[in-house]
């Protein structure tokens, strides 16, 4: 029999990385910037950096405050959600292993319940790994989708010169970083789509491993093979979409600063 006591350890093991997600990179981050740059005031650091980086082509410490404040962030949040993730899979695999083993018609149905409800946790925690792990490796990217939705005077430049293809300094190091952002979640989603199908794999041998008369737990872990590649179509959509961007940048990053974001 699976133990409860643990089952419930865990349940409160989730809970708590759930908080810590949501509480903790903010918090750290500002610690690491000695309180410099908070989340309040994080826009205005990258409106007045971005500005002087781009008509001066000098970066001040607005921008790399902000850049290094938000990577703090990303890097926090990103191993926060990965030990979140790892939880909820523990947490998962347990409440549908009391389904499928409690002795009670009522408890299979409470534990069933509870796992349907849940079903949709480890996807979400999934999305946010991946992206931090982009942000975490291309901060500056990320972090300008702080810049306020009018077109500034550096934003107007910058659309000008990708618009004309002769991008300045900051402009090419603009284009490469974003390059790389989408790059990382390319890669990242494919690492996560061989996953998927990995897990799915070793769903069927664990199933085709049990006795035949263990019917409930053969049906729970086939249920499991057979939904489990459900993400593989957003997340195949999602890396042709990042591959593009990828490939042609300029484009989109032009879209990106006329408001079509990242």
């Amino acid at each position: 029999m699976v133990s409860r006591r643990r089952t419930a350890f865990w349940g409160l093991a989730t809970a708590a990385l759930i908080a810590a997600v949501i509480a903790a990179p903010g918090a750290v981050a500002a610690w690491s910037s000695a309180g410099h740059v908070v989340m309040s005031n994080l826009g205005a650091h990258v409106q007045a950096g971005f500005e002087q980086w781009v008509l001066t082509g000098t970066s001040g410490t607005e921008l790399s405050d902000a850049v290094a404040f938000w990577a703090v962030f990303h890097v926090v949040k990103a191993v926060l959600a990965i030990a979140l993730l790892s939880a909820l899979v523990v947490f998962g695999c347990r409440v549908w292993s009391h389904a499928a083993r409690s002795p009670s018609g009522g408890a299979r149905v409470g534990w069933g319940a509870l796992g349907v409800l849940g079903a949709g946790l480890p996807v979400l925690a999934l999305l946010v790994v991946l992206a931090n792990i982009q942000g975490a490796v291309s901060p500056l990217s990320s972090v300008l989708t702080f810049l306020p939705g009018d077109a500034t005077p550096a934003v107007a430049q910058v659309q000008a010169q990708l618009a004309a293809g002769t991008p300045d300094a900051v402009t090419a190091a603009l284009l490469h970083d974003f390059r790389t952002y989408h790059a990382v979640l390319v890669t990242c989603l494919a690492v996560t789509i061989l996953g998927v199908i990995a897990t799915s794999i070793a769903l069927l041998v664990r199933r085709a491993r049990r006795p035949r008369e263990d019917r409930r737990i053969r049906g729970v872990l086939l249920a499991g093979a057979l939904i489990v590649p459900a993400l593989l179509p957003p997340l195949g959509l999602l890396l042709l979409a990042n591959l593009s961007t990828t490939a042609d940048t300029a484009p989109a990053l032009a879209a990106f600063f006329a408001g079509g974001g990242l």
